[in-house]
């Protein structure tokens, strides 16, 4: 086993790894393996690396309480027994696991076509092997039904591609923070989602940098800001024009720049921004003309300013619009003049999609000519519907899930847990904890952790790559993404002689498709695979001639900054940037019903469903809360720890308040992917989104939910309560084998009475 190893110190070595989680950061860190037991014993931040510099978040600091964690999948498992939450399983071999998913696979296709065949997966890890190689060649050769990845950044990265195409030309937060006279985070709770950046905006901030945090909601960054700007949620493009419509009206937009760098700035100076004026924008975003009119004067006084948004902006309905407007921004001000100046959402377009994808992906292997979106996964196996609603024919018989919990992460969950029951629908997971959507599948295999595997690592917020090496041997008969498709290629008879498709091993795969001397990617420009092995990372070739954008043109169909995109116009799109109010937002005219938007943010203490197997992270962030501003509290006559109850038409969720002054009225704050069954009620919030797509970028619309939130009754706690208990039989078990109830001799009418004394009422609709 092959390792970043640095030294032996009395039985102990140390080793680079990369942190895999969905996060820009991509921490180097440093892992102690002790070599007589083959464990690992310590981990912490690598304090070589630049952006690391020896400390990791609060989350991956509790890395090796997930590798040993007594609720990790170690073996194949199949059910035994009903679908559903509780659902039991026995273990099987791994032989056994493997033919019978692949019969199932063979019995698929022969009755119904590959295209009844749908795999699910997104960023349980985001390493590049793991995430999207060998699972790509396995599923093009199978021809299997075709999955929009877009559950995540998608609207912002179109957003960016239209505008800039593959071009991020400037410095990462990190480094733009040595330089910038103004920094924004737009949208950007960088304490809990890339705390990395937090002490170089806390030196430029000694040094006399101002920090502007623009957002709805109070959060741990707010705090921090010199200036903390709260739009209504879903406002952000009428804010950003409305500056523009400033900055150009004072004569402060840089008009040579305009002039030689983008296409479409007449339009947009001429028949657009007069469109904002300060009172239609103060109206529209609920901040005062008079704090619009300064923001944008202090955004145009120097052009040293960096912007970096977040993805938050990309999940409302008008999202696509809405991060365009933002991302224009320093076009009118010629910002990008300036090496610390721009904005952007991180460098994920540039850092990942210049490589050799069709090389990669190998897609001379097969395709399928229709998909679904993963966002709408509940339409899929529920209505039988695909991409704009194309029926679906045939339907999905076989669903192959790995690197996510759709249970839980994908919208509209009620729906999509309704489809999970199908008993005509086989499902196979893939994973390392026993997740919610576990309790619907069939089979259930074995994932490993990052301390177990090879990957390689592009990061989307700051200019390193980085390379991990197993550290341990797999825990049980855990195995990685890349092993797991190559036995089901060879199962499946996928293997041919003289093709490498699915005998490459995974560092075979990094030294042919990564490293091919930028020839592909300018980056990776005079990178070799040996400079990476070395020390774990190293950072990418920003320099390279090829990426002069201000020089050489920008990569997109007019080689200027597309102000105006024909290609949107092609979709029906306003091919300038624009404001145009939500669906389920701010003016949507259900606010009578469910006056309340809710927006499902990070947690600080997890990484989606990543995490919520650690113990003492689950006992930090202790239970879902709902965050309410004193005056809609006072309303409902909600106060602080209430439980409450989320709901509109499609469902409900329950969270426990907190009250926080600041929030804006007219809006209420939860939680993203909580799981289910860690939340009163089964479900999280996305019972309560819905499965509309933004205006442009395919991507979920999780921000775009109005609800209405209640303080849970009596009723209500004693519904959830039998449903924790599964009734009154239940409770008596529970209650007989609880350690602490020392009265064995009890009847169960006593103990029934003991529960209706705890909790009035509670049996009185049994």
């Amino acid at each position: 086993m092959q390792t970043h190893k640095l030294k032996v110190n009395d039985g102990y070595t140390l080793h680079h790894v990369t942190c895999p989680h969905d996060c820009p950061d991509s921490c180097s860190m440093l892992v102690t393996r002790n070599e007589a037991t083959g464990k690992a014993v310590r981990i912490q931040g690598d304090p070589t690396h630049p952006i690391t510099k020896g400390y990791l978040c609060n989350k991956v600091n509790h890395y090796l309480d997930l590798v040993y964690n007594e609720n990790r999948v170690l073996y194949p498992h199949k059910r035994i027994g009903p679908k559903g939450p509780g659902a039991q399983f026995e273990r099987i071999s791994w032989d056994e696991a493997l033919n019978c998913i692949t019969n199932n696979f063979k019995n698929v296709i022969s009755e119904f076509g590959s295209q009844a065949i749908q795999p699910y997966s997104y960023s349980g890890t985001m390493g590049m092997v793991g995430y999207w190689t060998m699972d790509s060649r396995f599923w093009n050769k199978m021809q299997a039904n075709g999955l929009v990845r877009s559950i995540c950044t998608y609207a912002a990265t179109e957003a960016t591609t239209q505008t800039y195409g593959l071009a991020h030309p400037n410095m990462s937060i990190h480094e733009a923070a040595a330089e910038a006279g103004i920094m924004i985070l737009w949208g950007a709770n960088l304490v809990s989602t890339g705390v990395h950046a937090i002490p170089f905006i806390r030196e430029a901030k000694e040094r006399g940098m101002k920090l502007i945090v623009v957002d709805p909601r109070v959060t741990r960054t707010t705090m921090m800001a010199d200036w903390h700007i709260q739009p209504k949620p879903g406002t952000d493009a009428a804010l950003a024009l409305g500056m523009m419509k400033v900055i150009v009206d004072a004569r402060l937009h840089d008009i040579e720049f305009l002039k030689e760098q983008t296409n479409g700035w007449k339009e947009l100076l001429e028949t657009k921004l007069p469109d904002y004026p300060l009172s239609k924008v103060e109206r529209i975003t609920g901040i005062p003309a008079e704090e619009i009119k300064k923001f944008a004067l202090e955004y145009a006084s120097t052009k040293k300013t960096f912007i970096r948004a977040n993805y938050g902006l990309n999940r409302h309905q008008n999202a696509g619009q809405m991060c365009r407007s933002v991302l224009i921004l320093p076009c009118i001000t010629g910002a990008w003049r300036e090496s610390c100046g721009g904005a952007c959402f991180g460098n994920l377009e540039e850092m990942w999609s210049r490589w050799d994808l069709d090389k990669l992906h190998r897609t001379d292997l097969g395709s399928c000519d229709r998909a679904i979106n993963m966002v709408q996964l509940g339409q899929a196996l529920v209505d039988n519907l695909g991409i704009s609603e194309q029926v679906l024919d045939p339907p999905i018989k076989s669903l192959f899930v790995y690197n996510s919990d759709p249970a839980n992460c994908a919208p509209n969950s009620n729906k999509v847990r309704e489809g999970l029951m199908r008993e005509d629908l086989f499902i196979a997971v893939h994973e390392t904890f026993w997740t919610d959507t576990c309790n619907y599948a069939d089979i259930v295999i074995p994932a490993d952790t990052q301390l177990e595997r090879t990957d390689l690592f592009a990061t989307y917020g700051n200019w390193y790559y980085s390379m991990n090496k197993p550290v341990i041997e797999p825990l049980g008969e855990s195995i990685r993404n890349s092993e797991l498709f190559r036995l089901l290629a060879n199962k499946m008879g996928y293997v041919e002689k003289g093709d490498n498709a699915f005998t490459q091993t995974d560092e075979e795969i990094i030294r042919d498709i990564m490293f091919d001397e930028g020839e592909h990617n300018p980056l990776m420009e005079g990178i070799t695979y040996e400079d990476i092995q070395e020390n774990g990372f190293v950072r990418a070739n920003t320099n390279s001639e090829r990426r002069n954008f201000l020089k050489n043109g920008w990569p997109t169909p007019s080689g200027k900054i597309d102000i105006w995109c024909d290609a949107l116009l092609e979709q029906g799109v306003d091919p300038l940037p624009t404001y145009i109010p939500e669906i389920e937002g701010q003016e949507d005219p259900k606010r009578k019903k469910y006056p309340l938007q809710v927006l499902s943010s990070a947690a600080h203490y997890f990484i989606g469903d990543s995490f919520q197997s650690v113990p003492r992270l689950q006992a930090m962030m202790s239970r879902p809360t709902v965050e309410l501003n004193s005056e809609e509290a006072q309303k409902r006559d909600i106060q602080d720890g209430d439980l409450c109850r989320l709901f509109n038409d499609r469902g409900e969720t329950y969270a426990y308040a907190l009250i926080v002054d600041g929030l804006l009225p007219g809006v209420c704050s939860t939680q993203k992917q909580y799981k289910g069954s860690n939340t009163p009620g089964g479900v999280n919030v996305n019972a309560l989104n819905s499965e509309i797509l933004t205006d442009f970028g395919n991507s979920p619309t999780f921000y775009s939910c109005l609800v209405e939130v209640e303080k849970a009754n009596q009723g209500m706690i004693a519904k959830l309560l039998l449903e924790e208990w599964g009734g009154k039989d239940g409770y008596i078990t529970k209650w007989r084998a609880d350690p602490r109830n020392e009265n064995i001799s009890a009847t169960d009418e006593e103990i029934l009475s003991f529960a209706e004394k705890q909790h009035p009422g509670l049996f009185e609709n049994v």
